[in-house]
């Protein structure tokens, strides 16, 4: 059985100023190409290539964080739908969809996954997205943390059920829109 309770977050409502960080200054936020394939798959054990591929092959976006040469963190953009297996559903032509935010380890606790989420963001704005949204899981305090630190609102709570292959539900908890 599985059960899982998670948030469906809706960012970038209000204006976004983070603390400037030193080690800010020695990053650079670069789109990803499918040439970058091979360094985003060696940061997390459960990426492959082939995920990666294919996710660009669907069009999403991959914003990078770097120092130097070394990949530092990214984040992925779906512009068509919101894709996780528990909430699916197809956005409009100027939301996205955000997801699969990640900072090295040893890179953690500076703040720099705020700062690449708000960067992103910008990006977006320069494109025509403007309204954004992500999945944060109930008990992820850490990505609740970050979206917080963003102004980030929480929009929906729901309560995803399903045992084996089974789907028993998905349901609303509680709507936070007033």
């Amino acid at each position: 059985m599985h059960i899982q309770p998670y948030y469906l977050i809706r960012e970038g409502t209000a204006a976004v100023t983070l603390k400037q960080n030193e080690h800010f200054d020695e990053l650079a936020i670069v789109v990803a190409t499918p040439e970058d394939i091979p360094r985003i798959a060696a940061c997390q054990d459960w990426v492959t290539e082939e995920l990666l591929q294919g996710r660009f092959e669907k069009g999403h976006l991959c914003m990078m964080v770097v120092r130097g040469e070394e990949l530092v963190g990214h984040t992925w953009v779906d512009f068509e739908e919101v894709h996780e297996a528990y909430c699916d559903y197809e956005l409009q032509s100027d939301e996205a969809y955000l997801f699969d935010a990640f900072i090295k380890r040893e890179y953690r606790g500076f703040g720099l996954a705020p700062y690449v989420r708000k960067e992103c963001y910008e990006y977006l704005a320069r494109i025509g997205r403007r309204q954004y949204y992500s999945i944060s899981d109930y008990f992820n305090t850490p990505a609740i943390r970050f979206k917080k630190k963003l102004h980030a609102e929480i929009f929906r709570l729901y309560l995803y059920v399903k045992i084996g292959r089974y789907t028993l539900g998905n349901w609303v908890l509680k709507d936070y829109q007033p």
